[in-house]
C-alpha cells in the first residue's frame, strides 16, 4: 500500500516537472526574437504629422516606436492623437521632458545628474503615466550620452537609444539579444545617407539575423528633419522582398 502510494507520488512529481519545464519553452523573452527585422523610430513631439501619416505606416503593416518629448505642452487633441497612434500597435516611448542636450544640462548648465533625472525624466514620465502612457524605452536628445547616463536611465527603462553618427553602418545593427544600448541610423533628408546604403543595412540585418534600427523625425514634410515618402516606400518594399518583420524597440530590448 505504502509502496503504491510512494510510486504514485513520484509519478505525479515527474509529470508536474515535465509540465512546468515544457510550459516555460512556450515563452520568448524580450530581446530573443529569432527572426531578423526592421526597427523604425521617430523622435520628438511631431504627433500631428505622425497621425496624418498613420495610413502610410498601416499600408505596410509597420509598427514603429515614437519617442516623445515636450509632452507637458501637448494639447488635449494631441494627446488623443497619440492615443490613437498607440492603438494602431505603435510603441510610445520617452525622449525627455524638454529635449535638452543631457550632457550640456549637467556640465554646462551646472545641474547634478539627480536634478537631470528628476526634471527631464521623472517629471515628464509622471505626466504621461497620468494619461495612460507608460514608456519603457528611451532615446537621447541629439544622441548625446555616456555610459554613466546609460546606467542611470536603466533604473527607468529597458533600453536607451543613441544616434549612429559614424560611417560604420553596422553600429545600427542590433543583435538578437542584450539590446540595452542601440544606435539609430538617421534616415531624414539631412542625415546624409543614401537610399542604397540604407537598403544595404537591411541586407545585413537579413544575412546576420539582426535588427536594422532607423531614426527619423517628421514623415514626408518639407523640413529637413523629415524622411520622405519615397524613402519609406523603398524601405517597406525591400523589407517585404527580404521577408523582414517590423519590431518596436521594446520588443528587441532586454
Amino acid at each position: 500500500m505504502l509502496r503504491n502510494f510512494a510510486g504514485n507520488t513520484i509519478s505525479l512529481l515527474v509529470l508536474l516537472l515535465i509540465f512546468i519545464f515544457s510550459g516555460c519553452t512556450k515563452f520568448k523573452k524580450d530581446g530573443q526574437i529569432k527572426e531578423p527585422g526592421v526597427v523604425l523610430t521617430f523622435d520628438d513631439d511631431r504627433v500631428d504629422n505622425w497621425y496624418k501619416n498613420l495610413p502610410l505606416l498601416d499600408s505596410a503593416g509597420v509598427r514603429a516606436t515614437f519617442y516623445i518629448c515636450k509632452y507637458n505642452r501637448f494639447t488635449l487633441e494631441q494627446k488623443n492623437k497619440l492615443s490613437i497612434i498607440q492603438s494602431h500597435g505603435h510603441e510610445i516611448a520617452y525622449h525627455t521632458t524638454n529635449h535638452y542636450n543631457m550632457m550640456d544640462y549637467v556640465y554646462k548648465g551646472k545641474h547634478t545628474i539627480e536634478e537631470l533625472m528628476k526634471n527631464e525624466v521623472e517629471d515628464g514620465l509622471k505626466l504621461m503615466n497620468l494619461d495612460g502612457f507608460y514608456p519603457t524605452t528611451f532615446a537621447y536628445p541629439y544622441g548625446a550620452h555616456s555610459g554613466v547616463y546609460d546606467k542611470m536611465l536603466m533604473r527607468y527603462f529597458k533600453s536607451v537609444r543613441g544616434l549612429n553618427g559614424t560611417s560604420d553602418y553596422s553600429k545600427s545593427l542590433a543583435p538578437m539579444e542584450k539590446n540595452e544600448v542601440i544606435y539609430g541610423l538617421v534616415i531624414d533628408k539631412n542625415g546624409g545617407r543614401s537610399d542604397e546604403s540604407i537598403l544595404r543595412l537591411m541586407n545585413s540585418a537579413s544575412e546576420n539575423k539582426a535588427y536594422a534600427v532607423f531614426t527619423g523625425h517628421d514623415i514626408n514634410s518639407s523640413i529637413s528633419l523629415s524622411v520622405t515618402k519615397g524613402r519609406l516606400l523603398k524601405i517597406f518594399n525591400h523589407a517585404k522582398d527580404l521577408g523582414l518583420k517590423y519590431y518596436t524597440v521594446s520588443e528587441i530590448s532586454q
